[in-house]
């Protein structure tokens, strides 16, 4: 990840390291897995972290990133949403404590990691992952559309088949005042929208940024978004690539822009295709 479009934080960070990158962690469920968890253990662990044995293999999975390295710490906040949206309605089932609890664990690990005063390693930074609009969706992961082909089971189309105003709620619900308050309190230096797979989804995301601009740039909090991608040229939903960055590019509150939760063999063509949008619009530099 380039560091010249971020602010001071992230910079300085990256100046104290031998070369001009930060390295992320990545694979929280995959991870979690590992630690014995299954599936629907894995997938609620966010809304579940104050069970002893979920909070322990969270807490080992975060410990296990510092110490491989990572400059950034992502805390699992990214499933932390317990709505539930169908087309008969919408039923808000959402806790801003199950954040809070995540943040509070991220952030004590990285005390801990930091507690035996080591002078050779820079603090690493903490991002507050916002999983994308697709995750409320009961029984269609954000990749479902390239998973499955039941109808039944998959919700086609732009913004998935729901109103914007649904997504709207939704994303306003994940960037609340108290939880920005929160996420400054624990340190928190980036927030995360991943695996966004939608062109409405990505408007919308830039619309409620700006939005909540004034408080975002009081709590000092950088942004970024990455999108899941179906080919190399299109998101999930069908949407071109071009169109989301171009969205993005002209977001000032979107620091940087990437790809997540996409077969690896369509990474390259894909970083290609948002290379040369953000190179039209005069944006590279948010790669």
């Amino acid at each position: 990840m380039q560091t010249k479009y971020f602010p001071t934080l992230l910079t300085r960070l990256a100046n104290q390291k031998k070369y001009p990158c930060l390295i992320l962690d990545g694979g929280m469920g995959t991870s979690l897995n590992d630690e014995g968890l299954n599936e629907y253990d894995a997938w609620s662990a966010p809304r579940r972290i104050n069970e002893t044995y979920i909070r322990n293999s969270v807490k080992k999975v975060l410990c296990d990133f510092l110490d491989s390295g990572v400059d950034i710490l992502t805390a699992n906040t990214y499933d932390s949403c317990g709505s539930f949206l169908t087309k008969n309605g919408t039923e808000q089932i959402y806790k801003n404590q199950w954040v809070f609890d995540n943040l509070d664990l991220a952030k004590e690990v990285i005390d801990e990691f930091m507690a035996p005063k080591r002078c050779d390693v820079p603090r690493p930074l903490l991002a507050m992952s916002v999983g994308s609009f697709a995750t409320t969706i009961p029984r269609r992961a954000e990749t479902a559309n390239r998973e499955h082909n039941d109808k039944d089971d998959c919700f086609r189309g732009e913004g998935y088949g729901f109103k914007a105003s649904d997504i709207r709620l939704y994303f306003n619900a994940r960037l609340e005042e108290d939880i920005l308050h929160h996420a400054s309190k624990c340190d928190v230096a980036v927030i995360a929208f991943e695996t966004v797979g939608d062109l409405l989804e990505v408007k919308i995301i830039c619309e409620v940024l700006n939005s909540k601009s004034d408080l975002l740039n009081e709590k000092a909090l950088s942004t970024w978004v990455t999108l899941t991608c179906g080919t190399e040229d299109t998101v999930d939903t069908g949407g071109s690539v071009t169109s989301c960055i171009e969205v993005l590019a002209a977001c000032p509150q979107v620091t940087g822009v990437g790809v997540n939760c996409t077969e690896p063999h369509l990474v390259t063509p894909i970083i290609g295709v948002i290379k040369q949008a953000l190179r039209d619009c005069d944006a590279e530099e948010k790669l």
